[in-house]
């Protein structure tokens, strides 16, 4: 089939790779305009452009898909399919219609539950044991389609954001070439979702990563996993913000009150949480800093520990 695939962040990039694979052509690429990232806010090409740039396909930018111009440039393409995974713009009925057969979304969930920008954050977060990927059939609502078809895995108790995606992506390598020759076929049934049952993913937020210690410790465990590598879930320590990336629900045994910090056995960061519960603080970074392990940081920022002695969900 000729293919307009649309994509931005690795996850996406991970599909197209399967796609170049195949027998399938893209005939374009859509992404979203480059942005600043990291510390330095550096504007860089998203994963997804910098593979059609080295392919040398034909790569879109637009901030909107009402462009008139951008809907003329993709009935022009005469696509078979629009293949999308992870875009993050909407798409309007009219660029949905564009291609011969329909346009088909790749989601990191078991549609209806966690429709939204961040599906995978929200599974994990919400403590669940399973979750997959759905190809669904795309219409104006909010990944509201008919599912055609749906692969399921395991999320562990030690699963993070990173491991997560690399399990879906192995779901799609394992399935996505497959499901597109049944798709050109017409073999493959709708199945109407049940809205009754949906739920919400929306876009991660700083509030979202901002830590409550006043909660239990696996639910603050679930969100750093949830955030991590991607975003990190993060405290204050004074004026300072500290980020967090990996931990461990662990006992309390020193009795820590929410947000008191002390030392595990084995030398690392402990920090108390509700219900008389803690974590066992792996991989922690400071505002400004690279992030480290909670044994180099303790050592690094030991007065200042000292003189606060506790994280806090706001700046001191």
């Amino acid at each position: 089939m000729n293919i307009v695939f649309a994509g931005t962040p690795q996850f996406a990039a991970d599909h197209l790779k399967l796609l170049l694979d195949s027998q399938h052509e893209i005939k374009c690429i859509l992404t979203q305009p480059d942005r600043g990232s990291g510390r330095g806010k550096k504007v860089k090409p998203s994963p997804v452009k910098e593979i059609g740039l080295n392919n040398g396909i034909e790569v879109l930018q637009p901030t909107s898909l009402k462009d008139e111009s951008i809907v003329r440039s993709l009935e022009s393409l005469k696509p078979d399919l629009l293949l999308v995974v992870a875009y993050g713009l909407l798409i309007p009925k009219k660029v949905l219609d564009i291609a011969k057969r329909g346009s088909v979304n790749v989601h990191a969930s078991i549609l209806p539950r966690w429709r939204g920008a961040a599906p995978m954050e929200y599974s994990i977060y919400s403590g669940e044991n399973e979750s997959g990927i759905s190809y669904m059939r795309m219409t104006e609502g909010l990944d509201e389609g008919p599912i055609l078809e749906v692969h399921k895995c395991k999320i562990e108790k030690e699963d993070d954001l990173g491991t997560l995606e690399s399990k879906f992506v192995e779901l799609s390598k394992k399935s996505l070439l497959n499901f597109l020759i049944k798709f050109e076929k017409g073999e493959l049934k709708e199945t109407p979702q049940e809205n009754s049952k949906a739920t919400f993913a929306p876009k991660i937020n700083s509030d979202f990563q901002k830590i409550d210690w006043n909660c239990a410790s696996n639910e603050i465990d679930q969100k750093i996993r949830s955030l991590n590598p991607k975003y990190g879930a993060f405290t204050f320590l004074g004026n300072k913000r500290v980020k967090i990336y990996k931990s461990s629900p662990t006992e309390n045994t020193s009795k820590l009150g929410p947000g008191k910090m002390g030392v595990s056995e084995d030398g690392k960061l402990l920090v108390g949480c509700s219900q008389e519960t803690a974590i066992k603080i792996d991989t922690v970074q400071m505002e400004g800093k690279s992030a480290v392990r909670s044994e180099e940081f303790i050592r690094g920022y030991r007065s200042l520990i000292d003189q606060e002695n506790k994280f806090s969900s706001n700046v001191q």
